[in-house]
């Protein structure tokens, strides 16, 4: 059984009932991750509802080339619904999820969630309100991908990093960025390379330095 303490942080704790808190702690795991391994492998298959305790999950699609396409991220306190194919027959679709750094999860099995969820009203609001969350950010990516100027994506994406962080560095290398942007290394080497010369970064070994903040946004919509 899982202490109260860590099953005590779920978003929806507080709408279940004495007899179904009992059912989450008995059923409930604690699984920790390093940096770089990859969640759904077969013995996290079906963990069911997964809550992040600490640290950060990159959740992703790979076409058949092997090609990455990074949907959102699941960082501290954050909960996964597409983690739950098995709980709800209604998603389908097929992600992967990485560890970005060192990372703590506490998952309810799918089987013990799916009969919470048929018992409970407001955990099924929750849950399908996740889920509705989740696939809007799908929307927004492939919307981003199809319709949007690269140059656009890029500015967007250092504007995004310079909000979370208030940091006007970023640590990252071209290749982590090019799966954050969704594009190949050598497409943000180019569009990297046009910004320096436009003055508004600078490009060193695994960090860039946003030098123009108000530019970028400029061409950001």
């Amino acid at each position: 059984m899982v202490s109260e303490v860590y099953v005590s942080r779920l978003p929806y704790w507080n709408d279940l009932e004495k007899d179904e808190k009992e059912a989450v702690a008995c059923g409930a795991v604690i699984r920790e991750y390093k940096k770089g391994a990859y969640i759904y492998g077969m013995q996290d298959a079906c963990l069911g509802m997964v809550y992040v305790q600490k640290g950060s999950i990159r959740v992703f699609l790979t076409s058949e080339e092997g090609r990455e396409v990074t949907l959102f991220h699941i960082g501290e306190g954050d909960s996964c619904i597409l983690s739950a194919s098995c709980v709800m027959r209604e998603i389908s679709l097929e992600v992967q999820l990485v560890v970005e750094k060192d990372t703590e999860i506490l998952a309810v099995p799918a089987g013990t969630y799916k009969k919470l969820m048929e018992s409970n009203l407001r955990l099924r609001c929750f849950t399908y309100e996740l889920s509705t969350k989740r696939l809007s950010s799908v929307v927004w990516v492939m919307q981003q991908i199809l319709f949007a100027h690269f140059d656009e994506r890029m500015a967007r994406f250092f504007l995004t990093e310079y909000e979370k962080t208030g940091s006007t560095k970023i640590f990252m290398t071209q290749e982590e960025i090019a799966r954050e942007v969704n594009s190949a290394r050598e497409v943000v080497a180019r569009m990297l390379r046009q910004f320096a010369e436009d003055g508004w970064i600078e490009v060193g070994r695994g960090t860039i330095t946003l030098k123009d903040i108000q530019s970028l946004k400029q061409i950001v919509p």
